[in-house]
């Protein structure tokens, strides 16, 4: 018979009952197919009731410790030997830190936004009146195309700001560029080849590649993607940022997007990927329109996010569909689900159809703006020394040393002294070119204007010059 000494430690009498014959079990105590004591038998000896143990009982046969026979009774069941031995040990897991260097003094991420200037009062107004009980969709699964009323908002913005001519149904809400390109790489399979210029969006690049579709970088000039390398491909999605090309700032002229085009219409199977990065945020002339608002043959997936316009936590992007592309993914649609939240969704699109959106963004470039002249002004005093491009667009530019200091040694010798500046050459698939050696990206959306300048006064000691 079994005699177990309860602790009354919090459990049920079932749950100790349970665990106790769980271990006997594990640690070899009860052999296979030895029978247990019946539950009338076992409860008069426990002296607890029969529910009691016919709960522990059903525990065991439910996790397959023990099988009911019936007119039998309940026997041991075979177990894999690596179950038996000492009671298993908690593994020691600790939490997951991520390394960060507390001397940085001032960081001059490319990605960083002017956190103190974000609207947080317009936004806990819009939660208020968007997270209420009279809206009975609030609660639902989101629609897998995403909410209704933030496509409708969409059409009318991209219309007005950058030219994209298209119907609430070919919008897609998704959950940052890394989503939207998952969801391409359903719609097409693997047998899409995919088209990055070089250097690349480094995020899309690798996202493509992990898919399983070849990837194939292709050098830019000064006009953006060059065309005669893809004269021989075809069946691809050439992915371009023809606003502002990530890292080197470049924008992308009116001839080079027509021969652009032009080649797509070539191959029924052949699109473009416009990446409107950063396209809001122009300082020398007025936003350049889209791609896709030349495109006449649906050639042209439009592509773009929040996350510099508003925040990167605000994990929302939309994707623009030719309506070939629409009808496959409506076929598809079942695998796929909405990633953002519905209030997300809603209130985003409140932000938008109010008008707060476009104010926002015209006072941030505004600030942008007088960030990268004091940026500026503060450099030109080295133009002797460094070189300085890609500063019309954005929240970066780009600076060279024309001292010979490498790339590696620029960025080692400014952390050492609490800097950060991010290399150029991990955006470069199969080496940086000459032309761009000894350079790294210098951000500014998030600095002061006494950070920025001490942290070019850092910068002019720990490149010497």
């Amino acid at each position: 018979m079994i005699t177990i000494h309860f602790k009354n430690q919090g459990q049920s009498l079932y749950e100790e009952i349970y665990e106790f014959i769980k271990n006997e079990i594990r640690l070899g105590n009860l052999k296979f197919n030895e029978k247990l004591p019946s539950k009338r038998g076992l409860a008069a000896h426990l002296a607890v009731s029969v529910n009691t143990i016919d709960s522990a009982y059903g525990q065991l046969v439910a996790e397959g410790y023990v099988k009911a026979i019936p007119k039998k009774g309940f026997f041991v069941c075979q177990i894999d030997a690596y179950l038996h031995g000492d009671e298993p040990i908690a593994a020691d897991v600790k939490p997951l830190k991520i390394k960060e260097n507390k001397k940085i003094k001032i960081d001059f991420s490319p990605n960083a936004i002017e956190r103190n200037l974000f609207p947080y009062d317009t936004f806990r107004k819009i939660f208020k009146s968007t997270f209420n009980e009279y809206d009975l969709n609030l609660l639902k699964k989101p629609p897998i195309q995403g909410d209704l009323d933030l496509r409708k908002s969409l059409v009318k913005l991209l219309y007005r700001s950058r030219g994209v001519t298209c119907f609430e149904d070919q919008i897609i809400i998704g959950a940052g560029t890394d989503n939207l390109l998952q969801i391409l790489g359903l719609i097409w399979g693997r047998d899409k080849g995919f088209v990055f210029e070089n250097p690349v969006y480094l995020k899309a690049y690798k996202i493509v590649e992990n898919m399983g579709n070849k990837v194939i970088p292709i050098d830019i000039d000064k006009k953006g993607i060059r065309i005669e390398p893809l004269k021989n491909l075809s069946n691809i999605a050439i992915y371009v940022t023809p606003s502002h090309q990530f890292p080197l700032g470049i924008s992308m002229p009116i001839d080079r997007r027509i021969k652009l085009l032009n080649f797509s219409n070539k191959d029924e199977a052949t699109y473009i990927i416009e990446d409107d990065y950063d396209s809001e945020f122009r300082y020398n002339e007025k936003p350049l329109p889209s791609l896709q608002s030349i495109d006449k043959n649906g050639r042209v997936i439009y592509i773009g996010t929040f996350s510099k316009s508003i925040a990167p936590s605000i994990r929302i992007s939309y994707m623009v569909l030719p309506e070939p592309l629409l009808k496959i993914y409506l076929e598809i649609c079942d695998e796929i689900s909405s990633p953002v939240s519905s209030l997300e969704q809603k209130m985003i699109a409140e932000f938008i159809a109010s008008g707060h959106f476009e104010k926002h963004v015209n006072k941030m470039r505004k600030v942008y703006k007088e960030k990268r002249m004091f940026l500026m002004d503060t450099l030109n005093q080295l133009k002797e020394k460094i070189a300085v491009t890609g500063e019309n667009a954005g929240h970066h530019l780009l600076v060279q040393l024309k001292t010979g200091m490498t790339e590696e040694d620029m960025c080692e010798r400014a952390l050492k002294l609490g800097v950060k500046v991010y290399p150029i050459s991990t955006y470069f698939i199969n080496g940086v070119p000459e032309k761009y050696e000894s350079m790294v990206l210098l951000g500014y959306g998030s600095l002061a204007y006494e950070e920025i300048d001490e942290g070019i006064s850092i910068l002019k000691k720990a490149w010497g010059i």
